[in-house]
């Protein structure tokens, strides 16, 4: 006889609650098909407002008075509830698996893995919204966001087992004594305070403080978890796109379900000013400039020892009118006060401010919560320095060599790519650059530094052209120097302007004590006067140096310049710099 549709069941488990002993294994009722709430309960206004897990176990079975060969069966969640808050979700369990096993099982994302290196530090009661890890100095802390797990009794009948998740980090050093003999020897230790995102569910009891940060073997062991993903899910989702029989892909909204109710959200903020409550428009053009009205922040923290309604504080610098700002959290909401500007307060609180001394008084509406913070926040009458259309910089450029020295004035070129257009700048003979640059030229050393108006392209390169001239090089002896100090030179061709170097041997007298006579081979840099006439057209010159130092009679002197075969018109000066 055949194993018709209506023969296979959906059987109940023996516990169809969410007790922590549900489920475990099949019982011999059916769960009617196509009935309402036949393994849920309906989703109560309680339900909607804070969020509910509901787990059941189901059984596969097959009703028949024959022997036919059952060939397998498939079990799918065919549509999503019609509810958008509403989610189900399908996973294999053991046949005898209770709720807690199953729980186990959906939240086996992470696992736990070695035990942390830190201990809880005492007894920590259900409802504590932190912990506190007791560990060595300098040892790595739970970071924001991790998952640990707290295991007390492990491995037994009564073990109490939760993961906790770390919203916020603070670790304080603090000094601890033991006893030895007579006395105390006191070490640092690292206790680090976890705020948590869920409120412990049991008593953990933790381990004292021990100098070789050891916890007790009956206490609670704190363990770091790690991503195990073991865990298969199977559910309902609707198509985005059409899809065609036998097609290989389709398109979902979404390969996610909701495993775990939360109420959390992620929200993308842009362009705050966490310290700045308060904003002032310096400008709208060419675009919106905005600057904080508070940029000084104050924190009180908030401890056993000072929560209270009242406080006080002292505000330097002084605070400017309609800047002040304070914030406190109480009940786990933030509340916020401001001054009008006139010195008092408005907002969940009351108070004063004192412009001229910065004395200020507030009375919270509600006690802050312990561990929280009062936030002051305040600006001062000259926070900030407008200085649009103020930025100014210096122009790059470039310090370059030529190929030769002694460069003729008035023959450089300087071409390159600015855009894909050529860009051309020229030396105007006295040492400068003009055209599409500004920089100078020393002819006599070839140093080249140009500041292009227009950047050259990326792997662009500056191309040089120019002419330069021989050097000649002469030498004078027995050349003796007038009362002056002068020396006259007469030198056998004409030099270029600007080129003319030259050198010297000096004689230096000291004291007996200080040692003896000595010479100095000298070469002139630039800022020595030269002047001299141009005798023409025997193309001889007569040079006249005024030497620093007095030249050694009978030295030899050398003039280096660089020659051009140029007429010069006759009766002109010369004078040189180089």
């Amino acid at each position: 006889m055949t194993i018709l549709a209506g023969d296979i069941k959906l059987l109940a488990s023996r516990v169809m609650t969410d007790d922590p002993e549900g489920g475990g294994g099949p019982t011999g009722t059916a769960i009617p098909d196509g009935g309402s709430n036949g393994i849920w309960n309906d989703v109560s206004e309680l339900d909607r407002a804070n969020g509910d897990v509901s787990v059941r176990q189901l059984h596969l079975a097959v009703r028949t008075n024959n022997t036919d060969t059952y060939l397998g069966a498939q079990v799918i969640v065919s549509k999503p509830p019609n509810d958008a808050n509403v989610c189900i979700t399908l996973a294999k369990c053991a046949p005898f698996a209770r709720r807690t096993e199953i729980a186990n099982s959906i939240e086996s994302y992470l696992i736990q893995s070695s035990e942390w290196s830190g201990y809880l530090l005492e007894n920590h009661v259900a409802g504590q919204n932190s912990i506190q890890v007791f560990q060595r100095p300098g040892s790595v802390t739970p970071a924001i966001g991790r998952t640990l797990v707290l295991v007390y009794n492990e491995d037994q009948p009564t073990e109490r087992r939760q993961y906790i998740r770390i919203n916020r980090v603070e670790v304080q050093t603090r000094t601890f004594s033991y006893s030895v003999g007579n006395g105390y020897v006191d070490y640092t230790a690292d206790v680090v305070v976890c705020e948590l995102s869920d409120d412990l569910r049991f008593n953990f009891p933790g381990s004292p403080p021990d100098r070789s940060f050891v916890r007790l073997a009956n206490r609670t062991v704190l363990r770091d978890t790690t991503v195990a993903d073991a865990a298969t899910y199977y559910g309902a989702t609707t198509l985005t796109a059409v899809a065609d029989l036998g097609a290989a892909s389709i398109k979902v909204a979404s390969v996610y379900t909701q495993l775990v109710p939360s109420a959390r959200t992620e929200t993308v903020a842009l362009d705050l000013r966490p310290a700045a409550v308060r904003n002032m428009v310096l400008a709208e053009t060419p675009r919106r400039v905005e600057v904080g009205a508070a940029p000084h922040t104050r924190r009180i923290k908030i401890g056993q020892e000072n929560r209270r309604r009242a406080y006080t504080d002292l505000l330097l610098p002084l605070p400017a009118p309609g800047t002040v700002v304070i914030s406190y959290m109480a009940l786990g909401n933030w509340y916020t006060v401001v001054d009008d500007g006139m010195g008092a307060f408005t907002g969940p609180g009351a108070g004063q401010i004192v412009y001229t001394t910065g004395s200020l008084a507030i009375t919270l509406q509600e006690m802050p919560d312990v561990g929280s913070s009062v936030i002051v926040q305040w600006g001062e009458k000259v926070g900030y320095m407008n200085r649009a259309g103020g930025a100014t910089f210096r122009k790059p450029e470039f310090d370059l060599v030529l190929e030769h020295d002694e460069v003729k004035p008035g023959t450089l070129v300087v071409t390159w790519q600015s855009g894909g257009v050529t860009k051309t700048a020229n030396d105007n003979g006295t040492g400068g650059l003009t055209g599409d640059a500004t920089g100078q030229i020393l002819y006599a050393t070839g140093r080249l530094r140009i500041r292009p108006a227009a950047m050259p392209d990326p792997g662009g390169e500056f191309q040089m052209a120019f002419e330069y001239s021989e050097t000649e090089v002469e030498t004078f002896s027995g050349l003796n120097p007038d009362s002056s100090g002068f020396v006259n030179m007469t030198l056998a061709k004409v030099p270029t302007p600007g080129t003319m170097v030259v050198l010297w041997l000096t004689t230096r007298t000291v004291s007996a004590t200080e040692g003896s006579n000595s010479g100095t081979n000298l070469q002139k840099e630039p800022g020595l006067a030269y002047s001299g006439g141009v005798a023409m057209p025997s193309e001889v010159v007569t040079t006249t140096a005024n030497a620093p130092a007095s030249v050694a009679p009978g030295s030899t002197t050398n003039v280096a310049y660089g020659w051009l075969k140029t007429q010069m018109p006759g009766g002109n000066a010369l004078r040189s710099d180089v």
